[in-house]
């Protein structure tokens, strides 16, 4: 579903992302690890557009996407949430769930996401008619994934969903991305904590340095003596 090939970007002199290869299949939860710094979210924001790669290409669904603005991106059916939410905060959740749904013009299929938007996140349900502003920082990030879903995507890019989180609450954000995922939402999950990511994804691509140092199943990577030193604490 989604192909990079050969990304490099650059912050001036900076090297940011370094010949990035990274695949993800139609259906699956892939995960990208690795410490701050290391490009995770320079990554996310160039397939969604938020950053125009210096070389390589960014291929969505067999079309070359990298060329085109933000909102044509979006159109053609990938949700990027960000990192730390950036939500409306003046309005309340259910008006913040109405603005992902905005490019969605099927009424019946807005009900069907709304319903299943508040099935997997009660609280959002409860709390409909408060100020996005005044909730708690789960409750925040239960809304940002929920506005991203609202946009009925066909690959869903989540930025550190944990950040900042209780342990509580990130076990219920993460049930949540595996519930979204067995609905057949394909998910690529940016995550500085490589246990939480590990548990949930099929696949996980390591980047370091702007480089992918390692890839492959959470099988195959807790044999690593490098992950189980630096990203398990074992």
């Amino acid at each position: 579903m989604l192909e990079i090939r050969k990304i490099y970007h650059y912050y001036g002199s900076a090297k940011a992302l370094e010949e990035v290869n990274l695949q993800v299949d139609e259906k699956a939860l892939d995960a990208v690890i690795g410490p701050n710094g290391a490009g995770k979210t320079t990554l996310l924001r160039v397939i969604s557009g938020l950053e125009e790669p210096d070389r390589g290409k960014v291929i969505f669904l067999g079309e070359r996407i990298d060329e085109l603005e933000p909102h044509e991106i979006a159109k053609k059916g990938i949700a990027h949430c960000p990192e730390r939410r950036k939500l409306f905060y003046d309005l309340s959740v259910l008006e913040n769930l109405k603005m992902g749904s905005f490019a969605l013009k099927d009424k019946k299929k807005f009900k069907e996401l709304l319903d299943f938007v508040y099935e997997t996140f009660p609280r959002l349900k409860e709390r409909k008619k408060q100020r996005a502003g005044t909730l708690s920082g789960g409750e925040q990030q239960m809304l940002a994934l929920a506005r991203a879903i609202m946009s009925d995507p066909k690959l869903l890019l989540l930025d550190e969903p944990s950040l900042g989180l209780a342990p509580k609450v990130k076990a219920q954000i993460f049930e949540a991305i595996k519930k979204i995922r067995d609905e057949g939402t394909t998910t690529l999950l940016v995550e500085q904590d490589a246990v939480l990511a590990l548990n949930v994804a099929d696949y996980i691509h390591v980047l370091e340095e702007g480089k992918i140092e390692m890839r492959g199943t959470k099988e195959e990577l807790v044999k690593e003596p490098r992950i189980k030193q630096v990203y398990l604490g074992i």
